[in-house]
This record gives structure tokens, C-alpha cells and sequence, in this order.
């Protein structure tokens, strides 16, 4: 008998649902990649063309789910439409993160995001800014975190400029860290500690020569409105 098709606006959703990523790749080795593959029947009736009885899967892995092995466990449905939950959950955050031109949009909401300007430090100013991240798959705050500073704008030579960039995640201290190998065997670590509505303020340990001779981003810091 010859098999039946699955309706268009049924398999449209299946592939939209899963934008062609594979939840036993997934589910398995957190592999996000576009794959090529097939939508799957879980129950392997190939009748029932239900929704939730579908998933899409690349070509290896449908034709593990399809086969029967004496040997060792089979991939159950239950796992495969757990994996395909947690697939469609991850694709949601990321997907539905507001992007204008390239940037995600920092919500008017959002803590820690946004630029923050340093103060009372004469000329020798410095900026950060925080660009919020689709959060881990452990669920951590993530931010995307670069900024500039500049020493001895009065000298005859010019300033010493020097920049900053990383990915870092927020602890429920309200605590922002990073820390980089200096020198070889040294390390310099840069502490960010939101104190309060729109005030953070930047600690550095051993940071001489990190960004750039004498440059630091220690200070106090105002978010800019």
C-alpha cells in the first residue's frame, strides 16, 4: 500500500517547529546545526500523521530510530519527544530574541544591559557596554560584555588606548567576572559588581598591561540614560 502523505501545513509546522536541526543530535551531544533529514513517525506508523507524532531528524539518526538492534536499548519514543521539547524551548529563546540589523535589542526592561560611563576620572574616560545573550542551556544570564578606556589623553604622544571584550554570566551576587592569562604564568581578573539601579561599579586584580600599558577600567560606573 502505498504511503500516505503527510498534509503540507503538518509537515510545514514539524519543520519550522524544529528549523531542520535534528533533537537527537541535540538531545544527545547539544549539537545545534542545520541538517539535512527526514520527518520522522514516532510511533513508525506511517498513517498517523498527528503533529506530536512527528519530529524531524537527520538521515543517520532516523534510520537508528527506524531499525530494530538485538544487541543494545533502542531510542525510545518517550526520549525522542522529550529531546524534540527541549529542542523547540531552545529555538524559541533564540529565535524570538528582537535583532535590528545584526544586534540583539536591549530590552527597556533588562538590569544590566546597556552603556555605562565611568566617572571621576578627568580625561581619562571609559566606557563599557553590556549586550544581553540568549541565556545558557543551564539556564545562566549571559551578557556580551566590550568596552574602551584611555590613559594620559594630555600627553605630548597621545593616550594609550586600550579595549575589553568577553562573555561572561551574571551570579546571583549581581557579580560579573573575567578573568585571562597575562604574561605566561600570571593572570589578571576584571570584576563587574552592580550595586545598585544603574550603578556598577569595576574592579581589577594584577590588570597592569592587560588592556593596554597603564590603561584600566576600574571605576565607578552610571549607566547612561
Amino acid at each position: 500500500m502505498a504511503r500516505k502523505p503527510i498534509p503540507k501545513a503538518t509537515e510545514t509546522a514539524v519543520l519550522i517547529r524544529a528549523r531542520r536541526r535534528c533533537c537527537i543530535c541535540f538531545g544527545l551531544n547539544r549539537d545545534t546545526r542545520m541538517m539535512s533529514g527526514q520527518i520522522a513517525h514516532l510511533d513508525k506508523n506511517n498513517a498517523n500523521s498527528a503533529e506530536d507524532n512527528l519530529a524531524f531528524l537527520c538521515f543517520a539518526h532516523h534510520d537508528e530510530y527506524d531499525s530494530i538492534s538485538s544487541q543494545r536499548k533502542n531510542l525510545t519514543i518517550g526520549e525522542v519527544k522529550a529531546f524534540r521539547e527541549e529542542l523547540s524551548r531552545t529555538i524559541n529563546v533564540a529565535f524570538t530574541q528582537q535583532v535590528h540589523f545584526g544586534s540583539i535589542t536591549t530590552p527597556p526592561t533588562d538590569p544590566f544591559a546597556g552603556t555605562w560611563i565611568r566617572l571621576g576620572t578627568g580625561a581619562n574616560s571609559a566606557e563599557l557596554k553590556l549586550t544581553p545573550l540568549p541565556d545558557s542551556f543551564d539556564g545562566d544570564v549571559q551578557y556580551y560584555v566590550s568596552g574602551h578606556a584611555l590613559w594620559g589623553p594630555e600627553r605630548p604622544n597621545g593616550p594609550n588606548f586600550g579595549t575589553l571584550e568577553f562573555l561572561g554570566i551574571v551570579t546571583s551576587e549581581r557579580k560579573l567576572a573575567y578573568r585571562r592569562s597575562l604574561f605566561g604564568s600570571e593572570f589578571t581578573t576584571t570584576l563587574l559588581t552592580f550595586s545598585g539601579p544603574d550603578k556598577l561599579a569595576v574592579s581589577e586584580d594584577n590588570w597592569i598591561g592587560a588592556y593596554g600599558m597603564n590603561v584600566t577600567f576600574e571605576g565607578d560606573y552610571q549607566r547612561a540614560g
